[in-house]
C-alpha cells in the first residue's frame, strides 16, 4: 500500500453573481501587458483552453474579454498555469495548484482602451470580463496653473479667518464646508454663524453648511463640477487633543457615549479626499494631535497611514507663532500631505523681531481697552488666585495663547494688566494679536461669538508662511512656478 498517495481534494464554492479585482499592468521592455491569473476565472466560465474574444468598450473606457461564440473568427484561448513548486493544500502535498490565465498583449487595444492607466479594475460576470482603467495619478494636479493666477482650494471647518489669509496669499477658495453645532449654552440657532463669517470674508463657488459627518461627499464633488481642487485645507476639531486639561477625561468619555466626540473627524475627511481627489492636503491642529516621540497619538498614526495608502507623502511639524513674527505664543501642528512629484519643505523661522506686543498692540488701543475693566469680576479673581490667568502685561514681550472660549469670560481668557487693574481685550485687539488682516469683518458678530471665531483661529503670519511653502510646492510641478505670482499678504 502506497501511504504517500493523497487523493486530490475537490473544493465546492458558492459562485457570486459578480466579483471584482484590481490588477497592475506589467511591463515588458516598453510594452504594457495585462496578465490575469486567477481562481475566479473558471467560476465564471473561463476554463483552460476555452476560446475568448477581446473587444474595446470605447476609447479610454476599457475593454472586455468574453467567451467566443460560433460566429467569432478572431479568438484566443484561456491558458492553464500549474504551480509545481507549491501545493493548493499544504496537508495534501500531491494536490498541485492549477490556475487559468488570460493575457492581453495587443498594444493597440491597450493604448486605445486603457490610455495611460497603471492598473485595471476587473469585473467578473459569467462569460464576460470587463477591464476598466485606473490611474494611480487620479490625485494628480489637474488645475492649469500656467493660466490660473490662484490655486483652487477647498476649505473645511473654518470660521473664515484662514479663508481670508488664503485669498490674500495666492489661493482661490472655491468651496467651503462649515457647520457649527449648537452648544448647550446657546439660546438660539448658531449653526450658520461661522458659515456667514466665511461668506463675509471670501467668495466660494460652493458652500456646504452641513455637518461633515453627514455630508454626501459625492454630492460635494458633483457641485464642484469641472472645477479641479488642488489644495484641501482642513482644520479638524481640536478639543479632544489639547494637552492642557481643557477637556477632562470624563468629558471625553461622555462625548463618545453621546456621539458628540470629534476624535474620528479624520474619517469623513478621508471620504472627502476620496470624492474630490485634491493632490495636496493641509491640516492644522493643536500639537496634541501629532503627539510626541515618546507618546504618539494613535489617531494621527492611523490618519497618516490612511493618507499614505492613498499615495500621499506626509510632512508634519509643530510651530510657534512667535518664530514667524506672531504676537502670541500660539503653537500649532501643521500637516502637509501631497501626491505631487515635487520637493516640499516647511518654512524656516523668520526670527523673533525686536517688537513687543505692548508697544505694537496695547498702547495704540489703550483707550478702547480701558473701557472693559474686569478687575472686580469673580472669574478674574479666581483666575488670579488659581494661577490660570493668561495676562498681557508691559513686562512681557508676547501674549499668551487665546482660546476658543475667549468670549465666555473663563479663567483661561486673555486679560490685560494696566497699573494693577485688569481689562478684557476688545475684538479689534484680538484681531491684531492673531495678525488678522484689517479687512477681516467680525464687527457684525455678537462680541462673544467674534471672540470665539478669532480665539480658535490661526496666527495669520505663521499660516501665511506655511501656505507660501505649499504654493511653491504646487507651482513647481511641471515647471509651472512663475516668479511673482505668489501674492504678498496684507496685514
Amino acid at each position: 500500500m502506497n501511504t504517500n498517495f493523497v487523493a486530490p481534494r475537490i473544493l465546492k464554492l458558492n459562485v457570486p453573481k459578480v466579483a471584482t479585482k484590481l490588477i497592475k499592468f506589467r511591463k515588458s521592455k516598453d510594452r504594457k501587458i495585462m496578465t490575469l491569473s486567477s481562481n475566479w476565472l473558471p467560476l465564471f466560465g473561463f476554463y483552460g483552453d476555452a476560446q475568448v474574444v477581446e473587444e474595446m468598450i470605447a476609447p479610454g473606457k476599457g475593454y472586455r474579454i468574453r467567451l467566443a461564440n460560433e460566429s467569432d473568427t478572431k479568438t484566443k484561448k484561456v491558458y492553464l498555469r500549474e504551480y509545481k513548486s507549491r501545493s493548493a493544500n499544504p496537508l495534501k502535498k500531491d494536490a498541485k495548484r492549477v490556475e487559468q490565465l488570460v493575457e492581453t498583449a495587443g498594444q493597440k487595444l491597450i493604448r486605445e482602451s486603457m490610455g495611460d492607466a497603471t492598473h485595471a479594475h476587473i469585473t467578473f460576470e459569467y462569460g464576460v470580463l470587463t477591464f476598466t482603467p485606473v490611474n494611480n495619478a487620479e490625485w494628480a494636479l489637474l488645475q492649469d496653473l500656467s493660466h490660473d493666477d490662484k490655486i483652487n482650494t477647498l476649505v473645511a471647518m473654518t470660521g473664515g479667518v484662514d479663508c481670508a489669509v488664503l485669498e490674500r496669499g495666492g489661493y482661490s477658495v472655491k468651496a467651503v464646508v462649515e457647520y457649527r453645532p449648537n452648544e448647550r449654552r446657546d439660546t438660539t440657532d448658531y449653526t450658520e454663524m461661522t458659515a456667514l463669517s466665511t461668506l463675509a470674508n471670501c467668495a466660494p463657488k460652493v458652500l456646504c453648511n452641513e455637518d461633515i459627518y453627514t455630508l454626501n461627499m459625492n454630492k460635494l464633488a458633483e457641485l464642484l463640477g469641472d472645477t479641479p481642487i488642488t489644495v484641501a485645507h482642513v482644520s479638524l476639531q481640536c478639543d479632544d487633543f489639547t494637552g492642557d486639561g481643557l477637556k477632562s477625561k470624563e468629558a471625553k468619555e461622555k462625548s463618545i457615549e453621546e456621539l458628540s466626540s470629534t476624535i474620528d473627524m479624520f474619517i469623513p475627511t478621508l471620504n472627502m479626499l476620496d470624492a474630490v481627489k485634491p493632490p495636496v492636503l493641509v491640516v492644522e491642529n493643536v500639537p496634541g494631535f501629532m503627539g510626541t516621540k515618546d507618546k504618539p497619538n494613535p489617531i494621527n498614526d492611523v490618519f497618516c497611514l490612511q493618507l499614505r495608502r492613498r499615495g500621499y507623502n506626509i510632512h508634519q511639524q509643530v510651530f510657534n507663532a512667535i518664530d514667524y513674527g506672531g504676537y502670541t505664543t500660539r503653537k500649532r501642528m501643521y500637516m502637509v500631505a501631497s501626491t505631487l512629484n515635487s520637493e516640499f519643505a516647511f518654512p524656516e523661522p523668520t526670527g523673533q523681531k525686536p517688537f513687543s506686543v505692548w508697544g505694537d498692540v496695547i498702547v495704540p488701543n489703550m483707550a478702547e481697552i480701558m473701557q472693559r475693566d474686569i478687575t472686580e469680576n469673580k472669574v478674574t479673581k479666581d483666575a488670579l488666585t488659581s494661577g490660570r490667568a493668561a495676562i498681557i502685561s508691559k513686562t512681557r514681550p508676547f501674549s499668551p495663547t487665546m482660546m476658543k472660549a475667549q468670549g465666555q469670560s473663563t479663567k483661561d481668557a486673555l486679560m490685560i494688566e494696566i497699573d494693577g487693574r485688569y481689562y478684557r481685550p476688545s475684538t479689534n485687539v484680538l484681531k491684531q494679536l492673531n495678525s488678522l488682516p484689517d479687512s477681516f469683518d467680525a464687527e457684525w458678530l455678537p462680541v462673544d461669538k467674534a471672540a470665539q471665531v478669532i480665539g480658535q483661529s490661526i496666527c495669520c503670519k505663521l499660516h501665511h508662511a506655511i501656505m507660501d511653502s505649499v504654493s511653491k510646492h504646487v507651482r513647481s510641478v511641471g515647471d509651472m512656478f512663475k516668479s511673482g505670482t505668489q501674492m504678498a499678504l496684507s496685514l
